[in-house]
């Protein structure tokens, strides 16, 4: 299996011959146990992650969704089963992540339920590690890696300790991935050089985090280690993590669409010097989480499901739309793209019945109808051309 690392950061960049194109686009899920199950709250999420153009979801919390419905059982794993074949079939996600933190998880629980499922509709795709060796607070003597981890394995609880239990980790999780059909992906912050080698042997990609809370650090911040990321002069794919948590990029992100980020960090990657360059793969971004989103889609300022009284068909369509006018009569007509910009040179025709819609110039996607008559709005409809 080809190594890549995704790193996730707060940042985009690309290498000269690299796609500009964020072919991942993720996002944490965070509390799906509280999600999982709710119907409402399901598509709620995934309304939004279609909304906002994602394709991939990391889960959190799958050891309490395991508690919950025994997900080595066919039958109890049924509710994680639908929802991920309805993530997949009906709302534009290609991957689905698990996140875990030791061999034994993903080994007991995570690939025993994807061998029990062989639609690969209701499978994870991605097992995604997440284990902080290079967090002092969690692997000192008396916190939780040492605890839990470290001394078990009779290593030293400090970062060194952690690292080296975490080279194993992740050629284990490589492993099981490999024989499984399945990425391996980690989630890492701070590193050196060695350690950045280590980890892109024995990963397919890494998500590298570029947790800023200033604007301008978006390329600075993540430079040096894209630099130690490139040092085995082979290939890795990196995936920036942003975060819309409060104290991070959230305040950016209130007024900012979710895709600058990463454009900008692919245009100072590309503006920056170095044949180092030419071993870092840039494939996408990562938000850590969906609980710190901002509002979908930036510039609408209105929720999806709060108005939807006029009726639009057929939906998806290959681009024409009809709406049926209320009241025999509709004002005003604006269509949006999924991160809030208006699409002006779509085609509108009124008459006093029906409003048709031609958007087959545009590109294949979800694009938000805006009605309003008199200044109130009528409607926000999510369309889909195919």
């Amino acid at each position: 299996m080809k190594k890549f690392i995704l790193c996730l950061l707060l940042l985009v960049f690309s290498a000269p011959g690299n796609s500009q194109t964020a072919n991942i686009r993720g996002m944490y899920v965070d509390g799906f146990d509280n999600i999982l199950g709710n119907i409402q709250s399901e598509d709620s999420l995934l309304n939004y992650a279609q909304s906002n153009n994602f394709n991939y979801l990391a889960l959190y919390n799958l050891h309490v969704v395991n508690a919950n419905n025994d997900l080595t059982n066919l039958s109890s794993s049924t509710v994680l089963a639908n929802f991920i074949q309805k993530a997949k079939q009906f709302y534009s996600i290609s991957q689905v992540g698990a996140v875990g933190e030791n061999f034994n998880f993903f080994n007991n629980v995570i690939n025993v339920y994807n061998q029990q499922h062989t639609n690969p509709l209701q499978k994870f795709d991605v097992y995604n590690i997440e284990f902080e060796f290079w967090n002092t607070s969690s692997v000192s003597p008396g916190n939780y890696y040492c605890n839990t981890y470290l001394q078990p394995a009779s290593l030293s609880c400090d970062t060194a300790g952690a690292f080296t239990y975490y080279t194993t980790l992740i050629h284990q999780v490589d492993s099981l991935a490999q024989a499984n059909g399945v990425i391996s992906e980690l989630y890492v912050g701070w590193f050196n050089n060695g350690q950045a080698i280590a980890m892109g042997n024995s990963i397919d990609r890494i998500l590298l985090h570029d947790y800023i809370s200033n604007y301008s650090w978006l390329y600075s911040y993540v430079n040096s280690r894209l630099q130690d990321l490139a040092a085995r002069n082979i290939i890795t794919e990196v995936i920036p993590i942003f975060s819309a948590e409060p104290n991070f990029m959230g305040p950016w992100l209130a007024t900012n669409s979710l895709s600058q980020p990463y454009n900008d960090l692919v245009s100072a990657f590309n503006n920056a010097s170095g044949a180092w360059k030419s071993y870092i793969n840039l494939n996408g971004y990562q938000y850590f989480a969906y609980s710190f989103m901002p509002p979908s889609p930036v510039g609408l300022n209105i929720q999806l499901e709060e108005i939807t009284e006029n009726s639009l068909y057929p939906n998806p369509s290959s681009g024409a739309f009809t709406i049926t006018n209320k009241n025999g009569s509709t004002e005003k007509v604006e269509i949006y793209n999924t991160i809030g910009e208006s699409i002006e040179n779509g085609e509108i025709l009124q008459t006093s019945d029906k409003t048709i819609i031609d958007l087959s110039n545009q590109p294949k996607g979800i694009y938000f109808v805006k009605i309003t008559d008199n200044n109130n709005v009528l409607s926000i409809q999510k369309v889909v051309i195919q």
